[in-house]
């Protein structure tokens, strides 16, 4: 009779284990899952804030790009920099003569490389 009841004891324990197991087990899942729910949210969010700023940073592109365009800065200079001591609106310069400084210093600095080279092989020899 003594060996029936551990058996039936036995029984119980490993089922009552078995199910206490399980439930544990229902419990991490749900909590796995919720999380994982919350992680998704958030990275949309993410992702959406990041297309939001974005569009920002292109629409303040376009803004500066808009603002600092020389003709409109030329307007600008002639009107509120007459005589002040830091900059004339004679100093601004058009797009053409831009290029056209840009190009002459390009083409010295080029020039300047091209001889260094030059003369480094000659000494190199």
């Amino acid at each position: 009779m003594q060996e029936l009841r551990n058996q039936i004891n036995g029984f119980y324990l490993a089922n009552t284990t078995l199910l206490a197991a399980i439930f544990f087990s229902i419990i991490l899942m749900f909590t796995v899952q919720f999380k994982v729910e919350a992680l998704q949210d958030e990275i949309s969010k993410t992702e959406t804030d990041i297309v939001a700023y974005r569009d920002k940073i292109q629409l303040l592109e376009v803004e500066w790009v808009y603002l600092t365009r020389p003709e409109r800065l030329r307007t600008l200079a002639s009107h509120y920099l007459q005589d002040n001591g830091y900059a004339l609106a004679s100093q601004i310069k058009g797009e053409d003569k831009l290029e056209q400084y840009y190009l002459t210093n390009y083409q010295k600095v080029e020039e300047q490389s091209v001889a260094s080279n030059e003369i480094n092989k000659s000494i190199s020899f």
